[in-house]
């Protein structure tokens, strides 16, 4: 057996998309002139990192000071850090992950989330838990706010 551990994914998989394909899967606003389409298998791994991130910020638990809008935008920049320091030497044209906050109406009322753009598909995430979430259609119909 071999004595290393296998390295962790990368969170992209090379495929660049155009902002004009996001706002066709539901992005409202996009500021990027290219997106890197997001790796499903680092989504998985991801968590844990983002999860020690808000521990050694001091984020143990949920505050109305920091709910739903707060974790999403905290998952997303995070990532992003994630995506930059993964491609500094690279020359693909993505400036960014496909990876953006999703604000909805749940059956509890509006909620933030994180929507991403992967190899398997669109791919919802509630970053308080880590959770991938299957939204209804109805759920996505109430989405007002998708910014890439």
């Amino acid at each position: 057996m071999w004595p290393f551990s296998k390295p962790a994914p990368k969170c992209s998989t090379g495929r660049v998309i155009d902002p004009s394909e996001l706002r066709s899967l539901g992005a409202g606003y996009t500021g990027d002139a290219a997106y890197a389409q997001v790796n499903a298998a680092w989504l998985k791994s991801y968590y844990a990192s983002f999860r020690s991130s808000l521990f050694r910020e001091g984020v143990v638990k949920w505050d109305e000071r920091f709910d739903c809008n707060h974790f999403a935008s905290f998952y997303v920049a995070l990532a992003q850090v994630r995506f930059f320091t993964e491609n500094f030497q690279t020359k693909t044209p993505a400036q960014t992950l496909a990876l953006g906050e999703c604000w909805y109406h749940s059956e509890r009322g509006p909620h933030a989330i994180v929507m991403a753009v992967a190899d398997t598909g669109i791919v919802y995430i509630e970053p308080q838990t880590g959770a991938q979430l299957v939204l209804t259609g109805e759920e996505i119909a109430s989405r007002f706010l998708v910014k890439f």
